[in-house]
């Protein structure tokens, strides 16, 4: 086995465990539990609406990338680095919690600060894992990096919830930042055994130029700035929902992420085989219309049905996530398998980045003004934060319009996948009835043969005799 061979093979070991640490920290940073956070701030709709897509939108911050490596000249050396600075913006957190310096503007900045140099390290972490897992691997091997990393999340969003429910207000939020805190260092450790590998192919010029020229993924940009807007403009306020609107706990709200992580945990091996056999893209197209459906369930989810709707969201959720979790990336990583990745990262993040931050404030303005809004029909109560969920539906629908256009391998969609494993399945279901009762024929067929046989010689006999 060669050195670069060696390297490949520990950094794919410990890029399991490392995933695994940031989620540790990152899902404070998501979901209810940012909401929440924010709230102790005394975060407002439009604050709570940029808090919730920060990861998004700090993606903007990739078009430093390129020049940062260019200066740095070591794609570990430029992740441990952003990566450090990220995790002491996140550390930050329970500092001020202990403090008690609690303004919706001071959390803004750290949460600002851990995003947007988290988003400088996944560039350099994803375009070095493009040289670490072998291209026929893709799927497979990040499907089990996501099920690990999923089922710490599912771990720890049940402790964290536990602990905001015993321990309520700014007490409960500084003990769970606190652990997050801790699983923050142990990811900068963790990043730290990585080894820098060779890049398998470079290239020259002006990035911005390279990347427009290039029509399949400037069509990929079209959809993900789109994708990107259903996403940021209404997502925050799910949580939002949830914990003023239907008025639910952290514990319920951890039941339902662990449902849902417990899908997702179960789906991704799947998922990365699934996609390595029909294509990427077509998993990832089965997974953004899907979401337009969620979006959808959630419109109709009231105070009078959520105890039936929420647990199906929850599964169906975790099928739909973990297929555009995985897919997302793998399908561009099958765009710039034969290219510098860097420039790509970058220019995508710029444009994913652009989308969140008009998502995020027009959702934000949206729901300070709808949020005081409440429409009775039959019975059944609609909350003007939900017509942003109606919004977002549409987008996301627009959204899996565009990625169609994405030329990638795609053998077949994922239905004709399913109807096809399900006629083959049923084909042999059916056949065996029909062996079995082809065989009764057959049997009974022979038997009276024999018995035509044995009545032909007895009067062959006979006939014999008389003679």
């Amino acid at each position: 086995m060669s050195h670069s061979t060696q390297d490949a093979a520990r950094t794919r070991k410990y890029s399991l465990f490392e995933g695994a640490a940031y989620n540790g920290f990152f899902i404070i940073t998501q979901g209810f539990l940012v909401t929440g956070l924010a709230l102790q701030y005394g975060a407002s709709e439009l604050y709570i609406a940029i808090i919730g897509v920060l990861p998004t939108l700090a993606q903007v911050m990739q078009l430093l990338a390129p020049a940062i490596l260019q200066y740095i000249k070591s794609r570990r050396k430029a992740m441990l680095i952003t990566s450090l600075i990220a995790r002491i913006g996140f550390l930050l957190i329970p500092l001020t919690l202990a403090l008690g310096i609690t303004h919706e503007s001071l959390l803004l900045v750290v949460l600002a600060i851990t995003a947007l140099f988290n988003s400088l390290t996944g560039n350099f972490w994803l375009s070095l894992m493009r040289d670490a897992v072998p291209p026929e691997k893709t799927g497979r091997f990040f499907g089990t990096r996501s099920l690990f990393a999923s089922l710490v999340a599912i771990l720890m969003t049940v402790i964290y919830a536990q602990i905001l429910d015993r321990l309520p207000g700014r007490v409960g939020f500084l003990v769970v930042t606190f652990v997050g805190a801790g699983f923050a260092v142990l990811s900068v450790y963790l990043l730290k055994q990585h080894r820098d590998l060779p890049a398998r192919v470079y290239g020259t010029g002006r990035f911005f130029k390279e990347v427009m020229a290039n029509l399949r993924f400037r069509n990929f940009l079209v959809f993900s700035f789109v994708w990107n807007l259903g996403i940021t403009m209404a997502t925050p306020f799910v949580a939002y929902y949830q914990l003023v609107n239907l008025a639910l706990d952290y514990s319920y709200l951890s039941i339902l992420s662990i449902v849902a992580g417990v899908a997702s945990m179960l789906l991704f091996p799947l998922w990365g085989r699934i996609a390595d056999e029909i294509g990427h893209q077509s998993v990832l197209e089965f997974g953004v219309l899907s979401a337009a459906g969620v979006m959808l369930l959630w419109f109709a989810v009231s105070p009078t049905n959520y105890t039936v709707l929420l647990p199906f969201d929850a599964v169906l959720t975790g099928v739909v996530w973990s297929a555009i979790n995985l897919c997302m990336f793998t399908t561009i990583m099958n765009l710039i398998s034969e290219v510098r990745a860097e420039p790509y990262f970058a220019v995508l993040s710029f444009f994913s980045g652009i989308a969140a931050l008009l998502g995020s404030v027009s959702g934000g303005l949206i729901a300070g003004v709808l949020k005081d809004v409440q429409i009775v029909v039959s019975g059944h109560t609609i909350f003007g934060v939900q017509f942003l969920f109606l919004g977002a539906a549409v987008l996301r629908s627009v959204a899996w319009v565009l990625l169609r256009r994405v030329k990638t391998q795609k053998k077949k969609t994922v239905t004709e996948h399913f109807m096809n494993v399900a006629s083959v399945f049923g084909r042999r279901l059916a056949s065996r009835p029909y062996e079995y009762a082809a065989g009764l024929i057959q049997h009974e067929r022979s038997r009276r043969l024999e018995k035509r046989k044995e009545l032909s010689e007895k009067n062959d006999g006979s006939e014999t005799d008389k003679r």
